[in-house]
């Protein structure tokens, strides 16, 4: 897809992702949503029915695993082990629980992180200061763009908007504004970044 391409063009792919970033100062965040990933990291080159996961730790670093995730045979797989780990069961939970402690939600609002955004623009000017105007005043700053026509008889544009860092809300915020732009037809894609230290 436009997305797909476009991402290429500015180092990235996309993928589905699940993520949870725990801090004992301000709680647990939780999220799952399409992500744009750096090319060059491990995640980007996870394709077919290969799942994989990441895990972080202050001791440890960054510690990989990556095996089948998705289709029937992985899929069979995990219920039969599932269906063989309750009959196995002694009823007895293992876990200390008072080992466990309430966690603090962190509201997806709350998330900063950099922003791709696509529009379809009419191919005039002023419409990326509009939009760049739309976001400064959100607290929002421009890292890339990208603009390809794609009617010229009609004189549309798409518009490819790569963000520096924002929060979550004041992006949503933008966004309601940008759509009522009238040289804004249409934002077609929302898509966070996710950040990798030492890239982005």
């Amino acid at each position: 897809s436009k997305d797909f391409r476009y991402a290429g063009e500015l180092g990235f792919t996309i993928k589905l992702l699940a993520a949870a970033q725990a801090s004992d100062e301000s709680g647990l965040l939780a999220r799952v949503h399409p992500a744009l990933i750096p090319l060059e990291v491990p995640m980007a080159s996870v394709n077919g029915v290969l799942n994989a996961v990441e895990v972080e730790g202050d001791l440890v670093g960054s510690l990989w695993f990556q095996g089948p995730g998705a289709g029937a045979e992985p899929t069979a797989s995990a219920v039969v082990g599932d269906i063989l780990k309750i009959s196995e069961s002694s009823g007895i939970n293992s876990y200390d629980s008072a080992t466990f402690a309430p966690f603090n939600i962190i509201p997806m609002n709350d998330h900063v992180c950099q922003y791709y955004m696509r529009l379809t623009a009419s191919d005039q000017p002023g419409v990326l200061a509009n939009v760049a105007r739309v976001l400064g005043d959100a607290g929002i700053s421009i890292s890339a763009v990208l603009q390809k026509d794609t009617d010229i008889e009609k004189t549309q544009a798409d518009l490819v908007i790569m963000t520096h860092p924002a929060r979550e809300a004041n992006m949503q915020t933008a966004v309601s504004l940008i759509r009522k732009l009238e040289t804004v037809i249409q934002l077609d894609n929302l898509i966070r970044v996710e950040n990798y230290a030492g890239r982005l």
